[in-house]
């Protein structure tokens, strides 16, 4: 069995599902990831990352950002791109996995394809009402011509049995780490600090303001925050002496660092028009034994868990408590508990959950 992972992603950027999920596939099939284009004469460059795993890298004389939002040029890419890649992989028998939710032309050149979703494609931005309706029409394409469609949230799944009753679940997934390593995690010895971490993209749009000055507001807190921080988000911090700012970390470098912390949290806004959203950061903590402590998004009420491993709140009274709270039962035992929970749904997991529904799909019905 090959791989396609057909993506609108850069390649050279931070891990994001598609990546993850490509990565799990290659520990035992070929895999190919086709990234989104480059600004340039068009063109293909065909890298080997390893023996299992080709990069394809297209390159066109339209940005990504500007040719999926403009109808007529998205489907001129694609009409120069598709028949280019079904003469790459000729004679071989490939599944294709899309990501790109503007590739609605991709079932004319691919028989075998699944549609796969991380995120409110739709609702997930703010653009223009034709650029949202161009998105919605060339989804709802995809779905309608795909064998069958997966979605990291249940509100997705939900949506799209509407328009493919072959549609599944297939959550967001914990980092592979090393279980020697994993042994030898415990938690944070008390120093008189609790140091409350939140990892990811972070925004005024999308993080609440008022619950990061509120978590702050907790006697001997710190603040430590890992990723890019956009706009003027840290000058509405108080006080700002007890925030901790790390800068963009992956790899061993974020494992070690989140092994400092105390509580590590997630927290949206409840009325996040993002019906795709759920906390893929949840599993980074988990594989690094912190307890997690999230916002009680929709898509993760169904979601349960032991005791003491993942607190969900419904306001930010709640999720305030719930950091004092996971802060005080923390225990090595709940450490543990925490990485095996997140070993038993990594990336790896995931991809032998979508191998199942393609034995289903592709080879039971035959």
């Amino acid at each position: 069995m090959e791989f396609v992972i057909y993506t609108n992603t850069v390649w050279d950027s931070p891990p994001r599902s598609r990546h993850q999920l490509a990565h799990a596939l290659s520990e035992n099939h070929k895999v190919t990831f086709v990234s989104s284009n480059l600004k340039g004469k068009p063109g293909l460059t065909i890298n080997k990352v390893n023996d299992s795993f080709d990069l394809i890298l297209p390159s066109f004389p339209v940005s990504r950002r500007v040719r999926y939002r403009m109808p007529l040029v998205n489907e001129a890419y694609q009409i120069w791109l598709f028949p280019k890649l079904k003469k790459h992989f000729e004679g071989r028998e490939v599944i294709l996995i899309c990501s790109d939710f503007g590739a609605h032309l991709i079932g004319a050149y691919f028989k075998k394809f699944i549609y796969f979703a991380s995120d409110d494609y739709i609702n997930n931005v703010q653009v223009p009402a034709l650029v949202k309706a161009y998105t919605r029409f060339t989804q709802n394409r995809l779905l309608k011509t795909a064998s069958f469609t997966i979605a990291t949230a249940k509100k997705l799944v939900d949506d799209f049995r509407k328009v493919n009753p072959k549609s599944y679940e297939l959550p967001l997934g914990a980092p592979d780490f090393s279980k020697s390593k994993a042994d030898e995690i415990r938690k944070r010895k008390p120093d008189g600090r609790l140091k409350v971490v939140l990892l990811g993209f972070i925004d005024k749009k999308k993080t609440p303001l008022d619950l990061m000055n509120a978590i702050l507001r907790i006697e001997n807190a710190e603040l430590h925050l890992i990723g890019p921080i956009a706009d003027d988000f840290l000058d509405f911090l108080e006080p700002a002496g007890k925030v901790v700012t790390h800068g963009v970390m992956t790899g061993d470098p974020l494992g070690r660092e989140l092994e400092q912390m105390d509580v590590a949290i997630a927290p949206y806004y409840l009325e996040d028009p993002n019906s795709g959203r759920t906390p893929n950061k949840m599993w980074q903590y988990l594989a690094s034994g912190l307890p997690a402590v999230i916002t009680n998004l929709p898509n993760v009420r169904h979601w349960e868990f032991p005791s003491g491993t993942v607190y969900k709140a419904n306001n930010d009274k709640a999720f305030v408590n719930q950091i004092v709270q996971a802060y005080q039962e923390n225990t090595d035992s709940l450490v543990r508990e925490r990485i095996a929970i997140a070993s038993r749904n990594s990336w790896n997991s995931r991809a032998n959950q979508l191998l199942g529904y393609i034995k289903d799909y592709f080879y039971d019905e035959k």
